[in-house]
C-alpha cells in the first residue's frame, strides 16, 4: 500500500465509522449539510454522497460541483456535520488533495513509430491517414499515474510488441526506424525520448 492510499483509506474509514456511530441515514446527512429539501436536489445529493463513501479517494480524483459544494468543500462539510475534529481530518484531507492534484494533472505519454518510406512513395492526405493508425502505440490511461521509470518499462514492452506485429505489415512498404515518446513533466514542460528500432 502506498503512502497516499494509507491516508485515503484512513479518511474514508474515519467518515464511515462516524456515520455508523451516529446512526445517521444519508438523507439526514444531506439535510444537515444544507441541501434544499426538494426531492430532485435531495436525490442527486444522496447519490453524490453514496459515490463518495464508496471511493477510497472520496471522489476527489474527479472534478465535481453541484452548485453548492466543490469536491473538497463537500468533504469539509461532511466532516463538520459528523463532528469530526478539524485537527483530525484536515491533515488526511490535505494529503489526499495533493494526491488528487497529481492524478488530475497527470497525462499519458504519447508514443509514435518513426516510419520511413521509399523514394517512390508520394504522400497524400488519404495515404497518411492510412499509415497513421499503424504508427500510434496506445497506452492505457493508468500508465499516467506511474513514475517515469515504470512508464519507460511499460513503453518498452509495448514497443517490442508493436514492432514485432507491424514489421512487414505497414502500407506502402513503410519501415520503422524507431519510436518517438513524449512525456509531460510536473512543470508543464515536455520531455522527449527516441528509442531506435534495434532496441525492439
Amino acid at each position: 500500500m502506498t503512502y497516499s492510499s494509507q491516508y485515503t483509506s484512513r479518511l474514508q474509514a474515519l467518515i464511515l465509522n462516524r456515520i455508523e456511530q451516529k446512526n445517521l441515514s444519508h438523507a439526514q446527512i444531506i439535510q444537515s449539510m444544507g441541501y434544499q429539501t426538494t426531492v430532485k436536489t435531495q436525490t442527486k445529493a444522496i447519490k453524490r454522497l453514496e459515490h463518495i463513501l464508496l471511493s477510497a479517494e472520496l471522489e476527489l480524483t474527479k472534478t465535481g460541483y453541484d452548485f453548492k459544494y466543490s469536491s473538497t468543500e463537500f468533504i469539509h462539510a461532511l466532516c463538520e456535520v459528523l463532528n469530526i475534529d478539524k485537527s483530525t481530518y484536515l491533515p488526511l484531507l490535505q494529503q489526499l488533495e495533493r494526491y488528487a492534484h497529481k492524478v488530475l494533472s497527470a497525462t499519458t505519454p504519447t508514443v509514435y513509430a518513426d516510419i520511413v518510406f521509399s523514394e517512390d512513395f508520394h504522400p497524400s492526405f488519404m495515404s497518411m491517414m492510412a499509415v497513421s493508425k499503424f504508427a500510434r502505440v496506445w497506452l492505457e490511461d493508468k500508465v499516467r499515474l506511474l513514475d517515469r521509470c515504470q512508464q519507460r518499462q511499460v513503453i518498452k514492452q509495448l514497443i517490442r510488441a508493436h514492432y514485432t506485429t507491424m514489421t512487414g505489415n505497414i502500407p506502402f512498404d513503410g519501415i520503422i526506424n524507431g519510436y518517438r515518446v513524449s512525456f509531460n513533466n510536473n512543470d508543464g514542460q515536455q520531455e522527449y525520448l527516441y528509442i531506435p528500432a534495434d532496441f525492439a
